[in-house]
């Protein structure tokens, strides 16, 4: 005969109909927030190229930066607003997304582990924001202040192409918000133990060498400057993330080892009375 399941356990099509509505959650989700931001289309237009603006500060170009950016293709609107409405989609949906994907996992932990995963959400958001505005803040002019300086020596005219220009921006936003995610998958490999701490250190060359290799190859900027300034920083998450982890995990299993000493102790006090009755008999 088949085993009563408990009310909330879930069989398998059951988590795949979960998984589908989060899914389906998800991808709603995405397609409303780039609807949404194709309505404000102007005023991400123009916030987009506060990079340019910043980078030609300054320079040679700071009267033609107003019309450094052209549209040489039939297609090139399109595409800038195609890549508005990417940006606006992942940034506006994205913290509903997270929300969702933490309700479909929560059911399959620990009463513990669910109350982690409120401040593991909120360091998500937190890193992936913390990696957009240095991309849009710092990696962008800073890339297109180096394309502006060659230009310069070169004696030639800045007239980029705007569909460039704004998937430039926007893949690069996205790209170090998601590269700043790394550091939480540093943590969670200490603190379920896959990784020790000294190794994590003892590998450091290693981790340097790879970053720098992901950050030139990968990263839509195609300076030198910009990429290592990228790996500088997701170096020093790295280190960051070794150290929380470490600290994590020594929280965890002294959390462990005090509740496995207060076990004995609790036997101990449900057997004491009925050893007393015997005493007394």
């Amino acid at each position: 005969m088949k085993e009563p399941r408990e009310p909330d356990e879930m069989s398998f099509w059951e988590h795949l109909e979960a998984l589908r509505m989060t899914l389906f959650a998800c991808i709603a989700a995405f397609a409303v927030a780039a609807t949404a931001s194709l309505i404000f289309y102007k005023e991400i237009f123009a916030l987009l190229r506060l990079p340019l603006e910043r980078a030609a500060a300054g320079t040679a170009f700071a009267a033609d930066a107003e019309t450094a950016l052209a549209a040489m293709r039939f297609s090139d609107p399109f595409s800038i607003l195609l890549n508005i409405a990417l940006l606006g989609g992942v940034v506006l949906a994205g913290p509903f997304a997270l929300w969702k994907i933490a309700g479909f996992v929560a059911p399959a932990l620990t009463a513990r582990e669910r109350r982690r995963l409120v401040p593991l959400c909120a360091a998500s958001l937190g890193l992936f924001a913390a990696g957009a505005a240095l991309a849009f803040f710092v990696l962008a002019p800073l890339s297109i202040r180096f394309m502006y300086f060659f230009s310069e020596q070169m004696g030639l005219r800045v007239n980029w192409l705007a569909a460039d220009y704004y998937g430039f921006v926007v893949l690069l936003v996205l790209f170090v918000g998601a590269l700043f995610e790394f550091p939480l998958l540093v943590v969670a490999l200490q603190y379920l133990e896959l990784v020790s701490t000294r190794a994590l250190l003892r590998g450091w060359r290693w981790v340097a060498a790879g970053i720098l290799v992901l950050t030139a190859f990968v990263s839509p900027t195609g300076d030198p400057v910009a990429v290592l300034a990228l790996a500088g920083m997701l170096f020093a998450l790295y280190l960051g993330a070794v150290c929380v982890g470490d600290f994590l995990l020594k929280r965890k299993l002294a959390a462990e080892a005090r509740e496995a000493s207060a076990t004995p102790a609790k036997a101990e006090d449900a057997t004491a009375p009925a050893g007393e009755d015997l005493r007394i008999l």
